[in-house]
């Protein structure tokens, strides 16, 4: 006979494993008193790209037409200079977005998956929002998130291109970022290099969500 608490009970040792998983992370990044920084980075801005300390931080509700039209671009850009670049202005909230899987790719160089959500499920391919969930031992904070998302968007057809001919809706939460890496050279600021997944060229569409910290239904 199923118990009325099952549930509760299995729900309450998912968000134990989880904030397990934030704290064990959280001492992994965090410096020692007394302790200098460096810059080392195997990846442009990867400290900041895996960076747990936000999710903590109550989400503010986004969505991605705003994102796509009003944000303003931060000065980063691919340059050296930029490759250790701490947070700053957006990059310090953590937001809630719902939009509808439109692509999703799990082999990025970086160990990355990626994800382009769009507001609608026909809205224009281009109007599209990066969504990165870095790499992590399966029992960590980022092997959760990708389970979530294996089991939200299970049975929905993926070509070998990365394409989801049957978008999947559902909500992320995660930190803003953008990634300067891929803006346009000197003469091109306002774009991107064409590099950046399937969004539109505007250098707007280089905010992400990125980390993800949950994945979850709508």
């Amino acid at each position: 006979m199923t118990s009325d608490l099952e549930p509760v009970v299995r729900e309450s040792a998912e968000s134990i494993k989880r904030f397990l998983a934030i704290a064990a992370l959280l001492a992994a990044t965090t410096p020692l008193a007394g302790q200098t920084p460096s810059c080392s980075e195997p990846h442009y801005r990867w400290s900041e790209k895996t960076d747990a300390s936000l999710a903590s931080v109550t989400p503010k509700r986004a969505f991605i037409s705003t994102i796509l039209k009003t944000w303003t671009p931060l000065a980063l850009t691919g340059q050296a200079l930029y490759t250790c670049a701490p947070r700053s202005s957006r990059e310090l909230e953590t937001y809630s977005v719902t939009g509808w899987v439109r692509y999703l790719e799990k082999h990025e160089s970086d160990g990355d998956w990626h994800l382009e959500l769009t507001r609608g499920s026909d809205s224009p391919r281009d109007s599209c929002l990066v969504v990165e969930i870095p790499p992590t031992l399966p029992d960590g904070l980022y092997g959760l998130v990708r389970a979530d998302l294996d089991r939200l968007v299970a049975g929905a057809p993926v070509t070998a291109a990365g394409e989801v001919t049957a978008p999947v809706r559902l909500r992320v939460i995660g930190t803003a970022f953008f990634d300067g890496e891929h803006r346009g050279g000197p003469d091109r600021r306002d774009q991107t290099d064409g590099s950046h997944g399937h969004c539109n060229l505007s250098a707007r569409a280089l905010w992400e969500i990125h980390p993800v910290y949950w994945v979850k239904p709508p």
